[in-house]
C-alpha cells in the first residue's frame, strides 16, 4: 500500500530511447523548433515546459503513457489527468513551494536528467514534513523540516498533491542538454474499473450506491480528508471474495500522516462497507477498482446540454479531430452508433442529436475544484463544437 510518497527506480523500458529523442531535438541550436513556454511568475515559478510530443515521437509516448497508465492502476487504483508536461529547468530556474490539491490527489514527476553526471547543483523535489515546527525546538532547519528527492535517471516520483513542495533553484548550465529534464503531471480517481465478466456499468451503480450509503456514515468525520482505493476480487456469484488497499492517504489536519483514532475509524468503515458489496452474477470471477473520497463528494451526476444548429454526422467528426486536441480533458473514448462511449478520465456518455449535444457523466470521487475544472473545460469544447463544428 503507497501513502505519501513512493519512489520507483528503472520505472520504464525505453527510458534511453526518450532521453534520445530530447537530446537530438534540442542539441543543435539552429535548428531547434520546439515550442517552449517560458513559464515565469516572479518569486514562485521560473523554468521551460512544453508538451513531450515537441520532444518525444508519438509512438514512443504513448508506450510510456499505456506503462504509466497501468502501473498506477495496479498499484494506485488512479489514472493520470492526461498528458503530463515536459519540463527543463537551467540556470537559475525555480519553482517555490506550492499544493497541487486542485489539480489532482498524487503528483508526479518522472525524470529523464542525467543526475549522476550533471553539472549544476539543486534541482531536487523538496516535500515539506508534516507538523508543524515547534517553538520548544530551538535551530530548527533544514532537513528535519522538507525531505530532498533528487531526481535520478528513469525514476518515478509520486507524492500525496496536498503536500507543500517545490524544486531547488539550479545553479549552473544554460545548455538544455545539461539542465533538469522531467515529466510532470497528476493522478486522480475514475469510475470504477472492471476487469472480467461482471456488467462494468452495473458494477458501476452498485459502488455507487455504497458511496451515497458512506456518506451518511460519515458525515460527522468531517476532519478526515482523503482518497482510499481498493481493488476487490469479486465472485461469479457477485461477492466480495478478498480486499486490497491500494492506496490511502486518508489524514487529518491535526495529526497528518501520523496515528489518528478518526482515520482509523473511518478506514475501518470504508473497508467494512466496501468487502460487504453484492454485485450482480456473472460468468466468471473478476476484478474491480474504485475509490472513495473523504468527505464524499457532489453526487450528482455531471450533466451538459449545449444547443447546436448545424448537421450531426458533421460535428461528430468535428468531435472525433477536437478530441485529438483536448488532451487537458484526458478522454479515452469508444465510438458507438451516434454516441461518443467515455471510459476515462470517468465513464460518460457525449451524444449529438438532432438539435443538441448532450452529455453525461458519473459523479467523479474527485474534490468540488477539480469538478468544477472538468465541467468548465468540458462546457467550453461542447460550446465551441456547437458553433464551429457543424
Amino acid at each position: 500500500m503507497i501513502k505519501r510518497q513512493h519512489i520507483v527506480s528503472d520505472f520504464f523500458g525505453e527510458a534511453e530511447a526518450m532521453r534520445t529523442a530530447f537530446d537530438t531535438r534540442v542539441k543543435d541550436s539552429y535548428k531547434q523548433t520546439v515550442n517552449w513556454q517560458y513559464f515565469c511568475a516572479p518569486q514562485m515559478y521560473t523554468y521551460l515546459r512544453t508538451v513531450p510530443q515537441q520532444v518525444i515521437p508519438e509512438p514512443l509516448l504513448g508506450r510510456f503513457m499505456q506503462h504509466m497508465r497501468q502501473w498506477c492502476i495496479d498499484n494506485l487504483g488512479l489514472i493520470p489527468t492526461g498528458a503530463p508536461n515536459l519540463h527543463l529547468m537551467v540556470n537559475g530556474c525555480t519553482l517555490g513551494l506550492h499544493s497541487d490539491f486542485h489539480n489532482g490527489t498524487w503528483g508526479f514527476v518522472y525524470s529523464l536528467t542525467r543526475w549522476q553526471s550533471r553539472k549544476f547543483s539543486g534541482g531536487e523535489t523538496l516535500l515539506m514534513r508534516d507538523g508543524v515546527p515547534s517553538y520548544k525546538k530551538h535551530h530548527v532547519h533544514g532537513e528535519v523540516l522538507y525531505e530532498l528527492v533528487p531526481a535520478h535517471f528513469n525514476q518515478l516520483l509520486l507524492f500525496d498533491d496536498r503536500i507543500v513542495h517545490g524544486t531547488q533553484t539550479i545553479e549552473g548550465s544554460m545548455d538544455p542538454i545539461e539542465g533538469r529534464i522531467a515529466l510532470v503531471g497528476h493522478l486522480r480517481a475514475t469510475s470504477p474499473l472492471v476487469t472480467g465478466p461482471l456488467d462494468a456499468a452495473a458494477a458501476r451503480k452498485v459502488v455507487l450506491d455504497c458511496q451515497r450509503r458512506l456518506g451518511e456514515q460519515l458525515r460527522e468525520h468531517k476532519d478526515v480528508q482523503g482518497t482510499i482505493t481498493f481493488r476487490l476480487a469479486v465472485t461469479a456469484s457477485g461477492a466480495v471474495e478478498s480486499v486490497a488497499v491500494l492506496t490511502d492517504n486518508l489524514v487529518t489536519a491535526l495529526a497528518g500522516y501520523d496515528a489518528s483514532a478518526e482515520v482509523t475509524a473511518v478506514k475501518a468503515m470504508v473497508q467494512q462497507a466496501v468487502a460487504e458489496l453484492v454485485f450482480p452474477s456473472s460468468s466468471g470471477k473478476s476484478s474491480v477498482v474504485a475509490a472513495v473520497l473523504v468527505p464524499l463528494p457532489d453526487f450528482r451526476p455531471i450533466e451538459i446540454v449545449v444547443p447546436h444548429a448545424g448537421r450531426p454526422a458533421r460535428l461528430q467528426e468535428s468531435f472525433k479531430a477536437r478530441l485529438k486536441d483536448s488532451e487537458a480533458l484526458g478522454f479515452v473514448v469508444d465510438l458507438e452508433g451516434d454516441t461518443f462511449a467515455v471510459r476515462e478520465p470517468i465513464a460518460g456518455t457525449i451524444r449529438i442529436e438532432a438539435s443538441r449535444i448532450v452529455a453525461a457523466f458519473d459523479p467523479p470521487m474527485w474534490v468540488p475544484s477539480q469538478r468544477d475544472q472538468f465541467q468548465a473545460a468540458l462546457s467550453e469544447n461542447l460550446e465551441f463544437l456547437a458553433k464551429y463544428g457543424g
